[in-house]
């Protein structure tokens, strides 16, 4: 199994995460849009024991969306790093990987939210809402 190294843009947080990702996609709904401040959110899904703060740990601040879900970013730069799900799976934002994931996104989610001047060109599976990952 390969350790993907990732960190924050300030590189306070630092993290590790095995190469072992359920899913990756790209979300286009207005929540991730504004978590990320950018069209959407390509993410990776994964086992929360396969994550791995290796620094900074108290650098992290949690942002409680829904009853499901936890933000993190960090409290310095704001980066976003992770959401966490009460169903102990982790989306991973993949912009934060220093390290190359054996896996690309495979689908877009959301898209019937999508911002307004983006046209998806790829031939990626899309779903109107979200599938149930």
């Amino acid at each position: 199994m390969e350790v993907l190294k990732g960190s924050c843009l300030c590189g306070k947080v630092r993290l590790e995460v095995a190469d072992e990702f359920k899913y990756m996609g790209n979300c286009h709904c207005s929540e991730c849009r504004k978590f990320t401040g950018s069209d959407y959110s390509s993410a990776g899904g994964i086992a929360l024991d396969k994550l791995l703060i290796i620094q900074g740990k108290e650098d992290i601040q949690t942002y409680q969306k829904s009853e499901n879900t936890e933000l993190c970013f960090c409290r310095h730069c704001g980066s976003s790093l992770y959401s966490k799900k009460n169903n102990g799976i982790v989306n991973i934002r993949l912009g934060v990987l220093d390290d190359a994931p054996s896996q690309k996104p495979s689908f877009h989610i959301f898209v019937a939210s999508k911002a307004p001047w983006l046209e998806i060109t790829d031939n990626l599976t899309q779903f109107e809402a979200g599938p149930k990952l």
